[in-house]
């Protein structure tokens, strides 16, 4: 298996940065966690499911590149990406603003998968290349999106 360990680390690092801060203030505290606790652990299983979302949609672009990919391998991340979409989705607070802007980009990113995966399968360079461009923007929109639905 082929990794490109940059867009790895950087959807780590944007989920670590998230991570401390929504739980930063808890952490600092000498007391006892506040009575959010459920609030906060929304957040954390929302922070969780971006994290999830933007490594599996990393590692199916980088192996779309590789120099011979691995079609069953991308059909399992595929898999994988939908089901940490849709844990994504149950997580993000129903009814706020911007929940529609995520499912949204949600689709839209298991959409240019599947279009992804069909390039690969027809060996099309220029698809691929179209297809890689296609994830990274839509993980970029997702990445603006889902830390609106973080603050208090």
């Amino acid at each position: 298996m082929r990794l490109n360990t940059f867009p790895s680390a950087a959807a780590a690092a944007v989920c670590g940065a998230l991570a401390l801060l929504i739980a930063g203030p808890a952490l600092a505290s000498d007391g006892p966690p506040a009575e959010s606790a459920p609030a906060a652990t929304g957040s954390l299983e929302t922070i969780g499911g971006l994290g999830e979302t933007l490594m599996l949609g990393s590692r199916i672009g980088t192996e779309a590149r590789a120099k011979t990919p691995d079609t069953v391998e991308m059909q399992e991340l595929q898999r994988r990406l939908r089901a940490a979409s849709g844990r994504l989705q149950r997580s993000v607070k129903a009814g706020a603003s911007a929940d529609a802007d995520v499912q949204a980009q949600l689709k839209k990113l298991d959409d240019d998968a599947t279009a992804l995966l069909k390039a690969v399968g027809a060996e099309d360079a220029a698809g691929v290349t179209a297809g890689v461009a296609a994830m990274v923007a839509d993980q970029r929109a997702l990445l603006g999106s889902v830390p609106k639905l973080l603050a208090p």
